[in-house]
């Protein structure tokens, strides 16, 4: 595993000789990448008032989530909301509208969470298109360099690729990387890291070389947690139906080699694939359409030894040139198209199973410009930045308060299991485990807004290719969090701005106030609705311990000596001395008990807050609102509360 560094032109470099000659476009804030997280990167900008230029090297936004990764990877569905749960509402509302509330494709849809491709990215589209001229989203340009004065970015270059090429510079006062790779940051000069640490070097149990059951954290004999250079399995999310209609016959692949699925036969013979589902997963969609996915060993008797996923023939693709690349995503296309086409048609494989491959084609409605096939493949892992703060499987250790550490700077949640797919191809003398596969449950954990946060870099946030571990990364990799990452990043660019300020200068309190008072999770309950009334004042103090749990118990009445208890713990973590008065532990919490100790704090409520609760019993909701509210009440113009 190696640490590198990219390359950045300066204003007197590589384009400076020429840029008269080339279109110049300003913005306040330039997001490099029409993903999922990129377009709520530049969404949420916007919505605060920053211009925006959106740039896309495809002429297509919603990167994986619009090319067939449409099952969205999140368990618990309380960890994460703002703009990624507004989209979820939006794609529910389309199949309500389009075809009724109690239809197959809403029940399919899942409250939203399930979709198809075009869909997702039409609300994606819709959801830039209402910002107007705020946004300008421009498609088929890709990075050539980037721009910097000092340390600072300042401006980057781009190819035209409807232009041959033509450079065109755009400028701003922030930048967002949202590229899957992070090529903006590699170009800006951020440190990276491609690859695995070894298990020593944060004392990660996952780290490294590994081999281990699906869903066991017990290593297996030949871990030896020792780093390398080997990033996960990339794959396509291919789209397939059994409709009449819809349906378009698979075809043969250009380039083929039956021997690329020996080990699928031998799979064949010994029990383990019986039926098309035990080769390949396949979830259902609204549409009669399935969503196809690689598929995982789980023991030596049950599961492919290899399925979609291609093991060690993408570790060249993170820093590998356009053209290297494009070779790489042709050898993985060739061999996840060839793997159905075996399925349908090898004499190997049983008629049954070659019966039931055949019933299904590619969706004629679905990527109708590319054949039906997704014009983006899966990278789930590429560059990951060195920043402020390296996320690892420390983080998700327990805390003091009965859960992971309680963390004050937290822009988001992560919830979805360490879930890295292999690293190497299968070896048989490792029965029941693809080497580098491991897939394992933890609580949830808050993200610190560090790990956006290039070292030594200044305006530019990264909230894909994010400063973590290869362990850390498996959580954060989800398309939920990526988009809670670009939200933060789009509010944390736009705050820098209007404070004049570097982003990692931006106090942790403005931007929790305004992502959670934009619907943003910062902090994980199991019991706490997104439209609760004091949904805002229980994030941003639960990121301050306010709750020694998962629960927030918004409608518990509190005696004075439990929030007392709560209030001295958020003023802990805040670095607030404040001595509680001791009397009358046991009485009933009233909103005058503590309008009286925010006025000692100097946090004095609003009276439109205070006045209505001052002679009524609290409960932890109602106590919530007040300490918010005198704490938003209390900021000086320099974003710090009164001390």
């Amino acid at each position: 595993m190696w640490i590198r560094r990219g390359f950045a032109a300066t204003l007197l470099l590589a384009w400076g000789a020429s840029s008269a000659a080339c279109q110049t476009n300003d913005a306040d804030v330039i997001v490099l990448g029409g993903t999922p997280s990129g377009v709520a990167a530049a969404v949420a900008a916007a919505r605060m008032g920053s211009s925006v230029v959106l740039l896309e090297p495809t002429a297509h936004v919603g990167g994986i989530v619009s090319n067939g990764l449409t099952n969205a990877d999140i368990i618990n569905r309380q960890a994460v909301a703002g703009l990624f749960h507004e989209f979820t509402q939006r794609v529910l509302e389309h199949y309500r509208s389009t075809y009724g509330p109690d239809s197959s494709q809403v029940k399919l849809s899942r409250g939203g969470y399930y979709f198809e491709p075009h869909v997702a990215e039409n609300v994606l589209v819709d959801m830039i298109r209402e910002q107007g001229e705020r946004i300008r989203l421009v498609v088929r340009h890709r990075i050539r360099e980037a721009i910097r004065e000092g340390d600072r970015v300042v401006g980057v270059v781009m190819e035209d690729l409807d232009r041959e090429k033509r450079p065109v510079t755009f400028h701003a006062a922030m930048f967002i990387d949202a590229t899957y790779e992070g090529d903006l940051a590699a170009r800006a000069g951020a440190e990276y890291r491609v690859g695995r640490e070894s298990r020593d070097e944060h004392g990660e149990p996952l780290a490294g070389r590994l081999y281990a059951y699906f869903g066991s954290p017990e290593l297996l004999p030949g871990s030896t947690g020792e780093a390398d250079d080997g990033i996960q399995a990339y794959c396509f999310r291919i789209f397939v139906t059994k409709d009449p209609d819809n349906f378009v016959p698979i075809p043969k692949p250009e380039v083929y080699d039956p021997a690329d699925y020996d080990l699928l036969v031998e799979d064949i013979r010994a029990g383990r694939v019986r039926k098309v589902r035990d080769a390949i997963q396949l979830h259902p969609m609204p549409n009669d359409k399935w969503e196809v996915n690689s598929d995982h060993i789980t023991s030596p008797e049950r599961g492919p030894t290899e399925s979609l996923d291609l093991a060690e023939e993408n570790w060249a693709y993170p820093d590998a040139d356009y053209d290297r690349r494009d070779a790489i995503f042709r050898r993985c296309w060739n061999y996840n198209h060839g793997l159905l086409w075996f399925l349908a048609n090898d004499p190997r494989v049983p008629p049954s199973i070659r019966e039931e491959m055949a019933e299904y084609g590619f969706c004629r409605d679905e990527f109708a410009d590319n054949e039906h096939r997704p014009r983006q493949m899966y990278v789930r892992q590429a560059r990951r930045i060195v920043g402020r703060y390296v996320f690892t499987q420390n983080d998700g250790k327990p805390g003091p308060l009965g859960r992971t550490r309680v963390e004050p700077s937290s822009i988001a949640v992560v919830e979805y299991p360490w879930d890295s797919h292999g690293v190497h191809k299968y070896d048989g003398r490792h029965p029941g485990v693809r080497e580098g596969y491991f897939y394992v449950r933890h609580a949830p954990i808050q993200v610190p807004y560090g790990v956006l946060l290039p070292r030594k870099i200044e305006r530019l946030a990264v909230p894909v290719c994010c400063s973590a571990s290869h362990v850390g990364y498996q959580t954060i990799r989800m398309e939920p969090v990526y988009m809670a990452l670009g939200q933060a990043s789009g509010v944390a660019a736009h705050l820098a701005i209007a404070q004049g300020v570097e982003l990692h200068e931006v106090p942790n309190e403005d931007l929790q106030i305004a992502l959670v008072e934009q619907g943003a999770v910062v902090t994980h309950y199991d019991d706490l609705p997104f439209d609760h009334p004091a949904f805002a004042a229980l994030q941003f103090l639960g990121a301050r311990g306010l709750n020694p749990s998962y629960q927030a118990t918004p409608e518990l009445k509190l005696p004075r000596k439990y929030g007392r208890a709560k209030l001295q713990r958020i003023l802990e973590q805040m670095g607030i001395e404040w001595t509680p008065p001791d009397d009358r532990p046991d009485e009933p919490l009233r909103g005058a008990d503590v309008a009286a100790w925010l006025d000692q704090l100097d946090w004095p409520a609003p009276d439109e807050v205070a006045r209505p609760l001052a002679d009524r019993p609290l409960n932890l909701s109602e106590f919530a609102q007040l300490v918010y509210a005198g704490l938003k009440a209390s900021r000086s113009s320099t974003g710090e509360p009164r001390r």
